[in-house]
């Protein structure tokens, strides 16, 4: 089995408190499967420092959303890379970008089988001013729209495509401007442009399922990179669909590429989002760790 002894991390609060009845049935599952311990988390930040002290573990199994595998992976890069248990993950968020790259079914019972009879594979991991991310960085536009999905997802109730097109209309017609930045590709020399935003990604999707960046896979070495630049709010609305679905790439606006690092640089602090946790900064320094993360997949 792919699993060995297996520590579960589960956030009982993920998709609005909706994983905490479903963590006895994941238990109930992997019970007479594997060897396993489980521990709830209490606290934002939390998941970082249990999958930190993962001692004689051969895997972590996070249970959660997004924002869980991005604390889980967080935590497990901080071990030595020789003392680094593979990562699964159960998606019982509201995003879920993660389980769509590492192609894991959003169906409770579908997932655990996955993953209990699933193989080792190597995957990319990104960094950005030294926090780890599995799936995406988006800076600039998107980064306000997961900030205001935030803040509406405890108003609202709302949670994954819904909440994320919800909140994109409100930044469309309410935080809609573009920015002046500085950004080196690889090395290379500064270049400014004015962007809506700047996507660079691990996985093709964001968001809860926008398609940003549709060739993009886990294991290649390079991220993958989408730059917008600056639209009138008409232009953005016409193209938007397109970008749902990953049909946007032709557009003479769109910046398609892929890079092995990516320094962008503003005069102003510009927002962020690191697989969908909001950051803030004037400089992100962002560079690709290739196959640094052993995670279990499907076969």
């Amino acid at each position: 089995m792919a699993l060995g002894r297996t520590l579960v991390i589960a956030n009982p609060a993920a998709r609005h408190g909706e994983t905490a009845p479903l963590v006895p049935v994941i238990e109930e599952l992997l019970e007479t499967t594997v060897e396993h311990e489980t521990v709830l988390t209490e606290r934002p930040g939390h998941a970082v420092e249990i999958a930190r002290s993962a001692e004689g573990f051969d895997t972590v199994l996070a249970v959660g959303g997004d924002g869980t595998a991005h604390e889980v992976l967080n935590g497990l890069m901080a071990r030595p890379a020789e003392d680094r248990p593979a990562m699964s993950l159960v998606p019982t968020g509201s995003g879920n970008d993660w389980r769509r790259t590492l192609g894991i079914s959003e169906d409770l019972s579908t997932a655990v089988r996955q993953v209990l009879s699933g193989k080792h594979a190597r995957v990319d991991v990104g960094r950005c001013n030294d926090i780890y991310f599995a799936n995406s960085i988006a800076i600039g536009l998107d980064a306000r729209v997961t900030a205001k999905a935030v803040e509406m997802k405890v108003t609202t109730g709302w949670s994954g495509l819904p909440l994320y097109l919800r909140s994109l209309f409100y930044v469309l017609f309410n935080e809609f401007y573009s920015h002046q930045v500085r950004i080196e590709y690889d090395g290379g020399p500064a270049t400014a442009h004015d962007m809506m935003l700047l996507a660079v990604t691990n996985g093709p999707t964001y968001g809860g399922g926008f398609f940003i960046t549709p060739s993009a896979v886990p294991d290649d070495g390079l991220f993958d990179t989408c730059m917008i630049d600056k639209l009138s709010l008409i232009s953005a609305l016409w193209r938007l669909p397109f970008v749902i679905v990953g049909k946007h790439t032709w557009m003479s606006q769109v910046h398609m590429a892929r890079h092995a690092s990516i320094v962008l640089t503003a005069d102003e602090p510009v927002a962020g989002q690191i697989d969908g946790e909001v950051m803030l900064a004037e400089r992100y320094e962002i560079d690709m760790l290739a196959g640094a993360l052993d995670v279990i997949v499907p076969r």
